[in-house]
């Protein structure tokens, strides 16, 4: 997965009001979306939840479906 570009180039903290802003015009922006179901994970790469077996970020729902062998780190 390839990093995301940050406001003139420069990762920084942002408070949820610019990073609302940041993604409406920078699509996908820092949005992360799940790799089973398409939808956003409403997380970020510092704390995606994903597995060995599940490659890639996982939204609440879909982590919730899978069991901990699926899952497994």
């Amino acid at each position: 997965m390839s990093e995301n570009t940050w406001p003139d180039g420069h990762r920084r903290a942002m408070s949820p009001n610019e990073h609302e802003r940041w993604n409406a015009m920078n699509w996908p922006g820092t949005r992360q979306l799940c790799v089973l179901c398409g939808e956003e994970t409403g997380r970020c790469e510092e704390d995606e939840m994903t597995g060995e077996k599940i490659d890639g970020p996982l939204c609440v729902g879909c982590y919730e479906q899978h069991s901990p062998e699926d899952l497994a780190q």
